[in-house]
């Protein structure tokens, strides 16, 4: 039975965790509060500056650390012209923004011969594919075991400065050795290469979510020097931070 494209607007009071699959492509969008997304071996972070487009059938786990709301979208058969890839996360444009939250107005009970909407869901769907075209680079590896998911909360907490790694250690009851290799084995990185990326991510998220200084982005990712974070920012993304801001990157 063929589906039709639909939308459904749903307001989380209180963290929430869901894992499912659609079967249809579907548009995630967090139009208030932070979604944590996790595919396969990758998580994202979805604040309302980005939404995720998702293939169907592939399993999702989506979770909140306090309330939010998703505004969703399910795509119908033949919006896309060729199949999606299970997931590509994608910074929103203010008109890609309005176009979600206008079809918030078309749900699951709505008429199928609306002309109307069938033209303004094709429309999001074509600006959907071309904006997830400039995938954001904005996943971290998802660690796979509880011991590493520890070590990977307590060092994402202090980006702001140089954790040492044998205490790290020590709070999740491993060896250095050992928890190296669990970086490398789950994570397919070293600790170091993963704080960066770490850092990396939470200053496009800072860049994109609030108006800070950008001296007061690095301080925050654990920059001692405007000069360097910029540097590091640069080759990193292909943009400095101010470009980012703007929506100059790449």
């Amino acid at each position: 039975m063929a589906t039709i494209s639909h939308a459904y607007h749903r307001i989380f009071d209180e963290p929430f965790e869901i894992e499912r699959a659609f079967d249809a492509d579907y548009l995630l969008y967090a139009s208030a509060g932070t979604f944590i997304l996790d595919i396969g071996d990758r998580r994202w972070i979805l604040p309302p500056q980005r939404a995720a487009l998702i293939a169907r059938g592939t399993v999702i786990a989506v979770r909140s650390k306090g309330a939010a709301t998703a505004s969703s979208v399910l795509f119908g058969d033949g919006e896309f012209g060729t199949p999606l890839s299970a997931c590509r996360v994608f910074g929103l444009s203010e008109l890609a923004r309005q176009m979600i939250l206008y079809v918030m107005r078309w749900d699951a009970g709505r008429d199928a011969a609306d002309g109307a909407a069938n033209a303004f869901f094709r429309a999001l769907a074509s600006a959907a594919e071309e904006l997830a075209a400039e995938e954001d680079e904005t996943w971290l590896p998802k660690p796979q075991s509880p011991g590493m998911a520890v070590a990977v909360d307590r060092m994402l907490e202090q980006l702001d400065r140089d954790l040492d790694f044998g205490a790290l250690a020590e709070a999740v009851r491993l060896s250095e050795r050992t928890l190296s290799r669990r970086f490398d084995a789950e994570l397919g990185m070293s600790f170091r290469d993963f704080r960066h990326r770490a850092r990396m991510v939470k200053a496009k998220e800072m860049l994109l979510a609030g108006r800070e200084p950008i001296t007061e982005i690095g301080l925050a990712c654990g920059f001692e020097s405007t000069s360097s974070f910029i540097k590091a920012f640069r080759t990193f993304v292909g943009a400095t931070p101010r470009q980012y801001r703007m929506g100059k990157a790449g």
